[in-house]
Formats: structure tokens, C-alpha cells, sequence
């Protein structure tokens, strides 16, 4: 690709269903599921805490009429898979929601898939409105989560909704999800995968500005614990402060990045000059002023080449420790200490011709009247999950502002645009079911 930005606008060949009924019942069933969103915002749903949230949108799918399951994920079990990332604080057993809707058969399964957790909202002194309050400003709805991902949640479970009541019945099965640990790990999908039901196809809508997004980097997280030499602070050069110490080793990885952007890189990444990030997220260290302190942990989060397996990522992040502490005669003796936590996520790239990218782009001209975008994700999400069983997936979410940051608020327009275009891709993907095989499965044709 040449750029960030394609387009695609053909409408699938063969016998079109009827959009505007569906379209319509989009808009009829808005005000609810926007007063429901607002609701879901109001619901903390931090890593840990997801279970009340996810109860309340397996009500949401119920009033779909979706059969609906609420399952438990089990760290200890999803262990046993190479692809688990333990996470700090998501050690316990919550819940993930699984809601079918049965097809006629013959036609192609989709999951609608999205993530119920949210990030931190501290400091919560930078908030100029309550965090979990939903407030609405005219097309502004405010909250952490409301931009990732309820919002796109939501407007996924609305197009599932609008197009069963108006067609009872489509020639695939039709899956949404909500799951959780997405902003840490990723355990919510991969437990979802391996547990199935298998799709022939996936949309996350994720947030994406409404763009289609077809690529993202990998990201894994790291932790690094320096050690120091204790001695009393009055005596100048007796003893190694762990907190210099580790505010060096944050200078020497922000170079970790460079070799991978002067690298050729993938096409979809090759107009950004540094597509791939080091964050150092997390430093700590210390509990007196007038003690040498002794330990200094530095977390951080570095994102790779879409086509990186991870163990080359953290090969280069080894390398770059080691060659600090070469550099250093006390950690030479004392050697920092790595610990790997939470994503251990490889990239996903899906071709712009795809079957799904094209329905989804047509979708998005046919509701919108303009070319659709083509972009890539500057970070992780879970279709790296689904392509590793050869499922195709795509992204396309709302807009907003705010993201992992103070005052995140979603645009409730775009969360409604995106409902009519996921509701059309629904269709046009998974396909009316015919009169004969309506009946016999006991939808509506």
C-alpha cells in the first residue's frame, strides 16, 4: 500500500437484501441502546472487576433476543496455553458473555467481538467530571471506557439486535462477544477462542475513528528490578542508589525502538516515522527520604514489526538490559532482574481485498456516502486471536477523544453510524436465509 488510505466501495455482486428496514430499525432501537451505553459507562470495569459490567450487557444481549451464556475464565486452566499472559491483579476467575444467534445454515458465521475492560482512570485529580458518571455534552458521552470500547460494544450489540428483529433468521450464525482483559493481555479472547463457537469471520469494534483498520503492531510488557548497595546516605560514594540506577536504565531503552523504525518496514507503517514505541509506564522505588533505597522497578510497554514472533522482542529487550548492566561495574555483580507480565502479543495484518475488508468498507460508503479509509493500529487488540485459528477479522469502531486518558468521552453520532454499517456487513456477510431454510429453523425469512 502506498498509503494509509484505500478505498473500496463495491457492493457484493448477486441478490442484495433489503438494507432499509434494517436501517431503520437501527434508528428505532438508538435511544435505548444509547441510554444503555451511558449505563455501562457508569459500571467500573477495571481489570478484576469486569463481572458486573458483563452481567449487565448479558441482559442487554438477552432483551436482543440472543441466547446467551455467561462463562467463567480461569486463569489456572488457560495457563496450560503458550499464548496465556499473567497478569498482575487478573489473577481471579471472572466472566466472559457468549450470545448466539442461530443460523439456517449455508451461509458464513461472524463474530461481533469486544472487550467489557477499561484502564485505570487515576489520577483522578485531572478529571473535570466524574469518571463513571456518564455525562452527556450534546454528542459527547463522558467516562472512562466509553470511548475503549463500550461504545463500540454497544453499537455491535445494537446491529445484532436490529438485524435479527428484522429478519429472524440469517443463513450464518451470528456470535456476539464480550469479553474481558483485553488491555492487559488478551486472556478474555484466547480463553473465547479455545472455547468457541469457531467463526468463519470476525468484526471488533474497536476503537478506530471509524476507519477500517487491517494491521496492528505487536506489544509486549516488560519489568525490570535494579538492585542497589546499602549504606548510610551521609557517606558520599559507599553506597549504589537503586532509583539512579533505574533512571538510567530508562534513558538506555529509550533507544530500544530506533533499530526497529530505520528497519524496512511494512507498507501499511512505511509513511509514519516512528510507527513503533517504547512507554516506560511504571517507575518505583523507595519508602524514606534518607535511605539509599534499595530496589527500583521500571515497567514499560514496547510495540514491534506486525510480522515479529515475540520472542524476538524480548530477545531485543534481554539484549538491550544486558548490555546496560555490562556497562555498569555494580550491575555487573548484581544483575537487573526481567520479569515478563501481561501482553505477550504478536501483530495481525489482513489483506485490503479480503471478502470481509471489502464488505466492510462497501458498508461504510453505502451509510456514509464517502470511501472508506483504510488505516492501521499504532498498538494491540485481540484479532491476533482469531487469525491464529484462520479466522479473517477487521476493525471498525466509533471516534472520540480522551482515550487512556482524563476526560475520555465517545461520539455517540459516530457510536450510531457505527451500528448502521456493522447491521449492513452483518447481512451482506452472513446472508438472508432463504424462505424454505427460515421456516424449517423457526425465523422469519
Amino acid at each position: 500500500l502506498e498509503s494509509d488510505r484505500m478505498t473500496m466501495t463495491d457492493e457484493p455482486r448477486g441478490p442484495l437484501p433489503e438494507h432499509r428496514d434494517v436501517a431503520a430499525r437501527v434508528e428505532g432501537l438508538w435511544p435505548e441502546y444509547r441510554d444503555a451505553l451511558r449505563d455501562l459507562v457508569t459500571i467500573p470495569s477495571v481489570v478484576g472487576q469486569e463481572a458486573p459490567a458483563q452481567h449487565y450487557v448479558a441482559r442487554l444481549a438477552e432483551g436482543a433476543g440472543l441466547d446467551v451464556d455467561v462463562w467463567d475464565v480461569d486463569p489456572a486452566s488457560l495457563a496450560e496455553d503458550g499464548r496465556y499472559a499473567p497478569v498482575d491483579g487478573g489473577e481471579g476467575v471472572r466472566p466472559n458473555v457468549t450470545a448466539r444467534w442461530a443460523g439456517s445454515g449455508g451461509g458464513r458465521s461472524l463474530a461481533v467481538s469486544g472487550h467489557i475492560d477499561v484502564v485505570s482512570p487515576e489520577p483522578l485529580t485531572r478529571w473535570t467530571r466524574d469518571p463513571f458518571g456518564g455525562d452527556v455534552v450534546g454528542d459527547r458521552l463522558y467516562g472512562r471506557g466509553a470511548l475503549d470500547m463500550k461504545g463500540g460494544l454497544v453499537a455491535g450489540l445494537l446491529a445484532v439486535h436490529a438485524v435479527r428483529d428484522v429478519h429472524g433468521t440469517l443463513a450464518g450464525d451470528v456470535v456476539f462477544e464480550s469479553v474481558i482483559e483485553e488491555e492487559c493481555s488478551g486472556n478474555g479472547t484466547l480463553a473465547a477462542r479455545r472455547r468457541g463457537p469457531a467463526v468463519d469471520g470476525a468484526i471488533i469494534p474497536e476503537v478506530s475513528w471509524e476507519d477500517v483498520q487491517i494491521a496492528n503492531t505487536g506489544v509486549v510488557w516488560f519489568e525490570v528490578t535494579v538492585t542497589g548497595r546499602p549504606a548510610y546516605v551521609g557517606l558520599a560514594g559507599a553506597s549504589v542508589n537503586a532509583i539512579e540506577l533505574g533512571m538510567d536504565l530508562v534513558r538506555a531503552l529509550r533507544a530500544l525502538p530506533d533499530d526497529f523504525n530505520a528497519a524496512p518496514r511494512h507498507p501499511l507503517y512505511a509513511h509514519v516515522e516512528r510507527p513503533y514505541t517504547l512507554n516506560v509506564g511504571v517507575v518505583s522505588g523507595g519508602d524514606w527520604p534518607s535511605n539509599v533505597p534499595l530496589e527500583c522497578r521500571v515497567g514499560a510497554r514496547l510495540s514491534f514489526p506486525p510480522d515479529w514472533p515475540v520472542e524476538q522482542a524480548q530477545h531485543a529487550i534481554r539484549d538491550a538490559v544486558q548490555r546496560f548492566a555490562a556497562a555498569d561495574p555494580w550491575l555487573t555483580l548484581s544483575p537487573p532482574q526481567l520479569r515478563w507480565h501481561g501482553f505477550r502479543a504478536h501483530g495481525y495484518v489482513i489483506e485490503p481485498n479480503h471478502p470481509l475488508v471489502s464488505l466492510i468498507a462497501s458498508s461504510y460508503t453505502a451509510i456514509t456516502g464517502q470511501p472508506a479509509r483504510f488505516t492501521p493500529m499504532f498498538g494491540t487488540a485481540d484479532a491476533r486471536y482469531f487469525a491464529d485459528d484462520g479466522t479473517p477479522a477487521v476493525y471498525l469502531g466509533p471516534g472520540g477523544g480522551g482515550m487512556h486518558a482524563p476526560d475520555e468521552w465517545v461520539d455517540l453520532a459516530s457510536v450510531h453510524r457505527v451500528a448502521q454499517i456493522l447491521a449492513r456487513t452483518i447481512v451482506n456477510w452472513s446472508g438472508p436465509a432463504t424462505a424454505s431454510a427460515a421456516a424449517a429453523s423457526g425465523g422469519a425469512p
